[in-house]
């Protein structure tokens, strides 16, 4: 019996023009009126994530940045439960491997401030409606290396031809310090993310489960790209939305009919509380 839904923002709960809509939002309603947990887990900062979530009206756990931050907000008081940084040392290494092969890349500085993320510039990439969406946050520096805070930072992403990006990788000399992340990729172009130790949705779900007091088994993720897919691999019920790249498909129990722009979280979460999947 699920008891914990685990939902992404981004391709999943949120449409094409990145809102919730009234029939996820009443599925989701109705699962809680059912006594089954639900919370969020999404690769958005707390910034950009914030309104959902108070949209949405959660006041338990919800995980941040592929689980680099988990937060507790009730009552207008915020609880940081959970908050990894990425070392500076290696984010600065990170940007000089970056700028050695042309690759565009971002220094989130800070989880609450904002603007957060700091570019030397924005590139005409397929990305775009990305840094459109975000450019409230962005701000364009001569030298961003110079924001890095010496106790370490949220994260570093980059973007562009993921050839290129593999070869920034493959070039670190980093260790376990560092967790990276494959979060999209639109043709030839990928967006990748690195982070502190232990930071990927897989170790945010270890805490979820905790505080929820259910087992892997009880518990359905719905996600649809590459950074859900570790913690599709440890949940009882994987599900996939109909957009997911077939290669996130394969891990799922259940792949949805209907897509984000038209209510897939619904119809999966329907299905749950019916005891159809």
């Amino acid at each position: 019996m699920i008891k914990l839904i685990i939902i992404d923002l981004d391709g999943t709960l949120l449409d094409e023009n990145k809102e919730i809509s009234n029939f996820n939002w009443k599925s989701l309603k109705k699962a809680m009126e059912c006594g089954v947990a639900v919370t969020i887990s999404t690769g958005r900062s707390y910034i950009s994530a914030k309104d959902y979530i108070e949209h949405l009206g959660l006041e338990v756990p919800v995980s941040f940045q592929n689980g680099a931050l988990i937060l507790k907000q009730q009552l207008r008081q915020m609880n940081v439960l959970r908050e990894v940084l990425l070392p500076a040392d290696h984010a600065i290494e990170i940007v000089n491997r970056a700028r050695e092969e042309g690759v565009p890349y971002i220094i989130f500085r800070d989880f609450f401030e904002s603007p957060d993320m700091y570019m030397e510039f924005v590139p005409d990439s397929p990305y775009r409606s990305y840094y459109e969406n975000n450019k409230f946050r962005i701000k364009t520096v001569k030298d961003p290396l110079q924001y890095i805070k010496s106790e370490g930072i949220p994260e570093i992403a980059l973007e562009g031809p993921e050839d290129k990006i593999i070869k920034v990788v493959e070039s670190l000399g980093i260790n376990g310090n560092v967790s990276i992340i494959k979060n999209n990729k639109l043709g030839e172009h990928a967006f990748y993310e690195f982070f502190g130790p232990d930071v990927r949705k897989a170790s945010s779900l270890n805490f979820l489960m905790k505080y929820f007091n259910v087992d892997s088994e009880e518990v359905a993720y719905i996600g649809d790209n590459f950074n859900d897919i570790d913690v599709m691999e440890k949940v009882g019920l994987p599900i996939a939305m109909a957009n997911a790249p077939e290669e996130v498909k394969r891990y799922a129990k259940y792949i949805t009919e209907r897509d984000n722009h038209s209510h897939g979280v619904a119809e999966a979460v329907t299905k749950i509380l019916e005891g159809e999947i």
